[in-house]
């Protein structure tokens, strides 16, 4: 029902069709920016050596340049921003190499290896202006400015602190080597950096439960949902018990089709219904099968069908009620009722007076194969 609240996890299939169709991913972007940051410092002190090395030759190449002879042209201009071009390529494409490296790695991680383009997909709903004030006055975006206001709080802090407790030797820098000077620097901001990503690393861990959080209560369904999806899986519970109602209607129908081929029908009187066939002048089966039976209604019915092709009725309780809870349609009788069985089956042929009679060592032949795993 529209407006219907929304208190279900959500399935399996919900959580796959948001993934696959929608491009919906739990994803912090903090995580990322963290990663990001603590990457390109950890390169860059990794790789400072060779940087250096890089920066130097280019400076020392440029001061040794000084003396050559300057020639007006366009072709020398564009050979110098060239040269400059390449140099600041090979100072800092490394170190961009494995930011972007690192970056992308990140992103696979949360969104477990998921590209789409879907969520690029332009929505008109988006444009809705009504849309867009609730979005900004939504849980996500109070939890942004909170983000913003902590991290510019944490840079402000730790870069305060960390210039206001080395101030003495910052100043002192003036009358120092300039190699030392730089150094100093670096160490400083590596410092700087890497407490302010120790704060990052919390915050990223809070954002992550925070999106964690939307992003199951987005993904919640209503249980009117939960009911249409499992009927979209198992299929409507009215068909399907139709479809079964069929079933057993056509099997019903196979199965009174064969009761006037049957020798006798075994009743109790009228709560249950056997039929049983057994081919005696032939001795084809090996004993008598059950090829129909049925209780109340179904009995009578088999009862009727039996009357009207000229069956043999018997009654005998305990052997209907037995039959019919013991035996399934199409099995043949365990060894137990040959004996019985036999008899009814004689009873029938006498009554019929016909001068076959049923085979009582055939049978009692038939019980030891039975016993002996003849069947």
């Amino acid at each position: 029902m529209p407006g219907e609240e929304k208190t279900e996890k959500a399935t399996p299939k919900k959580r796959r069709d948001a993934r696959e169709k929608e491009g919906q991913v739990l994803q912090s972007k903090e995580i990322v920016t963290t990663v990001s940051i603590l990457g390109t410092f950890a390169s860059m002190a990794v790789l400072s050596t060779y940087m250096f090395g890089m920066l130097t030759k280019t400076v020392t190449e440029d001061i040794e340049a000084v003396g050559d002879e300057f020639v007006n042209e366009i072709s020398t201009y564009t050979n110098v921003f060239v040269r400059a071009a390449v140099d600041c390529a090979l100072i800092i494409l490394p170190v961009v190499a494995i930011i972007s490296f690192i970056s992308v790695i990140s992103v696979i991680v949360q969104t477990k290896g998921l590209f789409t383009m879907k969520p690029l997909k332009p929505k008109f709903s988006k444009l809705n202006p009504i849309n867009g004030i609730k979005k900004m006055f939504s849980m996500q975006a109070i939890v942004g400015i909170l983000k913003g206001i902590i991290e510019l709080a944490a840079v402000i802090f730790v870069a305060y602190g960390q210039i206001e407790s080395r101030m003495i030797e910052i100043v002192s820098l003036v009358d120092t080597e300039p190699i030392y000077a730089v150094t100093y620097i670096a160490n400083t901001i590596f410092t700087i950096v890497m407490l302010l990503c120790i704060i990052f690393v919390f915050v990223s861990a809070g954002d992550y439960l925070f999106q964690w959080w939307q992003f199951e209560k987005n993904l919640k369904m209503s249980k009117q949902e939960v009911k249409d999806e499992y009927k979209q899986m198992e299929g409507d519970p009215q068909i399907k018990g139709k479809i079964k109602q069929k079933q057993r209607e056509m099997a019903q129908q196979r199965m009174m089709e064969q009761v006037p081929g049957a020798d006798v029908v075994v009743r109790n009187p009228t709560h249950y219904a056997v039929a049983l066939k057994y081919d005696v002048e032939t001795f084809t089966m090996q004993a008598p099968v059950v090829v129909a039976k049925g209780q109340d209604a179904l009995a009578l019915k088999i009862i009727k069908i039996a009357e009207e092709h000229g069956v043999y009725i018997t009654e005998n309780r305990a052997l209907a009620r037995e039959l019919y809870e013991t035996v399934d349609v199409g099995r043949m009788i365990p060894p137990t009722m040959f004996n019985i069985v036999a008899t009814i089956l004689t009873e029938m042929y006498n009554a019929k007076g016909m001068t076959v009679n049923v085979p009582e060592k055939a049978l009692k032949e038939q019980q030891e194969r039975m016993r002996h795993g003849g069947t």
